[in-house]
């Protein structure tokens, strides 16, 4: 345990973690989220994004500079890492404990994260989500779904810092349980993927 403890270290750091994204198709990906993102903005010029999960911050060029972009992410690596052109708030923070106030965010995204999180935590970043997010907000969710039936995918997941994998059906559940759906993506690089867009219930 000592030893894979070890092993999960040193795949979530930062620029290791980098690496494995690529291999996994990042940029597929972001071609699959970024026309999700433009639509959140609702063509605003001002609003506040909040990354649950945001690690390196690679997102933040989704949304206008001019946003407000915060990225809480556990791992105290993620401060290192360097700034890009857009303003970056950067946040030492646990997604079952958002250190945010009520209702600050106009977007929520929360990206390859849920993988990562045991029953407790994955249900209570739910609630956190709904918490800070404004009543006409957006929520983003995107992550891989655990399939029997695709061994490369199976063989990634052990590979995974995220011990977590879920199904789709679960991973579905789930959000329906704190959310309205508007809109769900399904797609499959090395692992199936969803991409929902979520409001308020």
């Amino acid at each position: 345990m000592r030893l894979q403890g070890v092993a999960f270290r040193v795949v979530s750091h930062p620029r290791v973690n980098r690496l494995q994204t690529a291999i996994l198709g990042r940029h597929k990906l972001e071609a699959r989220l970024r026309p999700v993102a433009e639509r959140s903005t609702n063509g605003e010029t001002l609003g506040t994004v909040v990354d649950i999960g945001g690690g390196t911050a690679r997102s933040r060029a989704m949304w206008p500079a001019s946003w407000t972009y915060y990225s809480i992410d556990p791992d105290d690596r993620v401060l290192a890492v360097d700034e890009q052109e857009a303003p970056i708030e950067r946040i030492v923070g646990d997604a079952a404990r958002l250190p945010l106030h009520d209702a600050i965010a106009d977007v929520v995204l929360m990206q390859c994260v849920s993988h990562h999180l045991d029953a407790e935590t994955w249900q209570r970043s739910l609630v956190e989500a709904e918490r800070i997010l404004k009543p006409e907000g957006s929520f983003i969710f995107l992550d891989g779904v655990w399939s029997k039936r695709r061994w490369v995918s199976r063989w990634f997941w052990r590979l995974d810092a995220g011990r977590f994998p879920r199904e789709s059906a679960v991973l579905e559940d789930a959000l329906r349980s704190r959310f309205s759906i508007v809109e769900t993506e399904r797609f499959a690089l090395v692992h199936d993927s969803i991409l929902v867009t979520a409001r308020h219930a």
